[in-house]
């Protein structure tokens, strides 16, 4: 018996010894059917706002999320009801001791148009800045020798994404606040 497991054991360890490492899988993100590229986007119904008022909730939320909402704004359109911001964020990694540091700088583009009683996000044309930017998408290949690190980088885009398009979301279903005449 005692031999049995002695063998049993010498075929075992060799194998675990040189076992590979798994590969890594890159997480999830939304891509567009017609483009391919990385895009969140979604239709909100707001049934009982009036278009004026979540472009206005809309203006407000961008100038409380963003520490310099000018820099942000491309499009203030109030006419064809169209708000187009240009934002950036660190995405972060977590290091093998457990801290976070920033991996790569994300460029997005953020589109809110506003319909009666509904509105519509699109988050599209993500970027990852360097010395030239280039498409988050092409952190997607599995074969790249640096994949663990850019998954790592593409699952913070993930979440800082949806972080933003929650954020809007939150924002856009509380009413403005309105100050009366007598009330200031």
């Amino acid at each position: 018996m005692k031999k049995i497991i002695a063998f049993t054991l010498l075929l075992l360890v060799p194998s675990l010894i040189f076992a590979q490492k798994t590969k890594p899988t890159a997480p999830v993100l939304p891509i567009d059917t017609e483009t391919s590229m990385v895009s969140y986007n979604n239709v909100i119904d707001a049934t009982g706002v009036s278009q004026k008022e979540m472009y206005a909730r809309a203006i407000k939320w961008v100038k409380e999320f963003y520490p310099i909402p000018s820099s942000v704004f491309q499009v203030q359109d109030s006419i064809n009801m169209k708000i187009v911001c240009k934002g950036k964020f660190d995405a972060k990694k977590t290091l093998k001791n457990g801290t976070q540091q920033t991996a790569e700088r994300i460029l997005y583009n953020l589109t809110i148009q506003f319909k009666e009683g509904r509105y519509k996000y699109e988050i599209t044309k993500v970027l990852i800045q360097g010395s030239t930017s280039i498409p988050v998408e092409k952190y997607f290949d599995e074969n790249d020798i640096a994949a663990e690190d850019h998954f790592a980088t593409l699952t913070s885009v993930d979440e800082n994404l949806t972080n933003i398009a929650n954020s809007l979301k939150t924002r856009l279903e509380q009413p403005s606040v309105k100050i009366k005449k007598d009330e200031w």
